[in-house]
């Protein structure tokens, strides 16, 4: 009897499209935590500095995985592929939509964070509280990410955005007007609880400053912050905190679980998070910084010790100069 059901269940599923074997493996397969990454302007493929907050959760959180969202990232320039920034802002909330959607459907129960820099930030916003966006054209105002997923989502983390505007319940830092997409005065997301949005006042992109060292710079002066507030919104939605060992999905969101570590050991000791311990110190390398004093692994094809991590993503092995931001104009 036992066996004559398994073989309904089997016949079931074949017939809704659906192989019994890969529906278990990617269930058995979906971590507790997934991050997604959203890139700022002219970053090449990958995280960009939103790799900073990225990583650290992944220290925190053990089977934790990372996902980037791949968009163009471009302003005009030749280098991001020649969209400018409207065009390459509205692809962007799609990218964000279609990764968040797919992942979700794929590991129902796995909490999500989502975090975006300077245009990731932008993209994630609108992805996640909905539009309009006037200054780029775009006037869905609903979100573009499914109920379902949404409700997924623990935490959001957006640094440096065009979107932010001071005054809201969910900004952070000192900037007290607004970017140069702002939000209106007084608006309110529907998940505002969920989100963090972090903007001081000297940022040229996410308020009316002139120093974009400031707005470079996100990462390190508000990072453990931003973690401190996505393991409150985890921990409270079930998640566990401890010692994380780093793994990374595929970029089109459908693939959880047969991620690469990019973790390793040297000396004998255990690197974490696109870092690596080597002599017993540990370095890791996140956006172009150095953290412990010893240059991390980088994760752009490079090898550490014989092994080799996650070829096809750019996650900590580029260097953040002034040169990156060159020819920006007004857009970030």
């Amino acid at each position: 009897m036992h066996n004559a059901l398994l073989a309904a269940s089997a016949l079931l599923l074949a017939h809704c499209g659906a192989s019994p074997i890969a529906a278990l493996k990617a269930r058995q397969s979906c971590p507790e935590v997934h991050v997604f990454g959203a890139r700022e302007t002219t970053a090449p493929t990958g995280y960009g500095t939103a790799g900073v907050v990225v990583d650290l959760v992944l220290r925190a959180y053990s089977g934790a995985t990372k996902e980037a969202i791949d968009y163009p990232a471009c302003g005009g320039q030749s280098s991001c592929g020649g969209d400018d920034y409207a065009t390459s802002m509205k692809k962007g909330i799609q990218a964000v939509a279609s990764a968040v959607n797919s992942f979700h459907e794929q590991c129902p129960d796995t909490k999500l964070v989502l975090v975006g820099y300077s245009q990731g930030g932008q993209i994630v916003d609108n992805a996640f509280c909905g539009g309009p966006d006037d200054s780029n054209g775009y006037s869905d105002s609903a979100p573009a990410i499914d109920s379902g997923a949404l409700e997924s989502i623990a935490a959001v983390i957006e640094m440096g955005s065009p979107r932010f505007v001071g005054g809201l319940d969910y900004g952070v830092g000192t900037c007290t007007t607004g970017g140069f997409s702002a939000r209106p005065s007084g608006y309110t997301c529907s998940s505002s609880a969920k989100m963090q949005s972090y903007c001081d006042a000297s940022d040229p992109y996410c308020c009316d400053g002139s120093d974009e060292s400031t707005h470079q710079g996100y990462g390190d002066e508000y990072g453990q912050d931003a973690l401190t507030f996505i393991q409150s919104q985890l921990d409270g939605a079930g998640g566990s905190s401890s010692t994380a060992t780093t793994q990374d999905s595929a970029s089109n969101g459908t693939t959880a679980g047969t991620d690469s570590s990019s973790s390793a050991q040297t000396g004998g000791q255990t690197g974490a998070s696109t870092g690596a311990q080597t002599g017993g110190q540990t370095g890791a390398q996140t956006g172009g910084n150095q953290w412990g004093g010893q240059t991390g692994a980088q994760n752009g094809g490079n090898q550490w010790g014989g092994n080799q991590w996650n070829q096809n993503q750019n996650q900590g092995g580029n260097s953040w100069g002034q040169g990156q931001w060159g020819g920006w104009g007004k857009k970030n």
